[in-house]
């Protein structure tokens, strides 16, 4: 079978930090080139990786039967919808559109063609995440935390939960099978409306678990933390990279395997060989539209049933 062609669209600070360095390897796909609008940044990293660069997304898609789009989240609407519409399967960095409901388009226009469509939240790949929620029975509670050293982003709060803390959102929905239910939250801004902090209640499994998501941005230290309780064992995860299982009052800890490197601690190349492979095998990716759409949909309704507070 051919090898399929793979294309990029966006060569922002995540293409070049992690698809680039995946995808030139073409282990299971042949890279054509990339395409941004920004002709000396398309120049100067097509000539590094030695690619070939595309004036427009026409002249890219008519080369490619993949696209990976890593544009800005305004404009994934507009190039997706177009890809799609030239019978492309697109791999496209969270979230999956600007607005739920151009996100549900996206959806419906994708099941429509019956194009592949996937949304890139790699934390479902991250192989300690992996083996934390296969090796808990029985889940009473989870929780997750993700924190910044001090990082207020200067956009509106609403921003940075749709960019940053949607991965938490979404890992939870994974690891509680998708089933939870909004019990209450809380956001912290500072006077320009800038994120502080953001956590939040679940509930899930006939009320009898309960989900925590919380981030900071200006906690001091970076810390991401994942905790699952359930009967006869207490996993732990940190920084995706430590794992630490506590049963019979005994505590083992181990770490990521010596040559695993950050990208696949993270889950991100795990995520890109299984939506190759769901384009190969025509299965389905586990992260499609219907699944990001509803992580999307969740995050809508946090913020319309938090509560906003803001810092003196």
């Amino acid at each position: 079978m051919t090898k399929p062609r793979i294309g990029i669209v966006g060569l922002g600070d995540i293409a070049q930090k992690v698809y680039l360095p995946i995808l030139t390897k073409e282990e299971n796909w042949s890279l054509v080139g990339a395409f941004t609008p920004n002709v000396k940044k398309r120049n100067d990293l097509c000539s590094t990786y030695r690619i070939e660069g595309f004036p427009d997304l026409s002249s890219l898609s008519s080369q490619c039967d993949i696209v990976f789009v890593h544009s800005s989240t305004d404009s994934h609407f507009e190039i997706v919808k177009t890809l799609l519409e030239r019978g492309k399967d697109v791999y496209v960095d969270k979230p999956l559109a600007a607005t739920y409901r151009e996100a549900e388009q996206l959806v419906e226009l994708s099941i429509k063609l019956n194009r592949k469509l996937m949304v890139g939240f790699n934390r479902r790949f991250a192989p300690l995440y992996q083996k934390a929620k296969n090796k808990v029975d029985e889940v009473s509670w989870i929780r997750m935390e993700k924190h910044r050293p001090n990082t207020i982003n200067r956009v509106p709060f609403e921003e940075t939960l749709l960019d940053d803390y949607i991965h938490l959102i979404d890992t939870v929905r994974w690891l509680s099978d998708g089933k939870m239910q909004i019990e209450g939250g809380l956001i912290v801004t500072n006077s320009e409306h800038h994120l502080i902090n953001s956590q939040h209640t679940f509930s899930c499994n006939q009320d009898l678990t309960r989900v925590y998501t919380g981030m900071h941005r200006k906690a001091g230290t970076g810390l991401e933390l994942l905790e699952l309780v359930g009967t006869d064992r207490i996993m732990r995860v940190k920084n995706l990279h430590t794992l630490e299982i506590e049963e019979n009052n005994v505590v083992t800890k181990t770490e990521s395997g010596s040559w695993d490197t950050i990208l696949k601690e993270k889950g991100f190349v795990g995520a890109i060989h299984h939506f190759v492979e769901a384009v190969e095998g025509d299965t389905e990716p586990i992260v499609n539209g219907v699944e990001a759409l509803e992580t999307q949909r969740m995050m809508e309704q946090l913020l319309l049933t938090s509560s906003i507070k803001e810092m003196e």
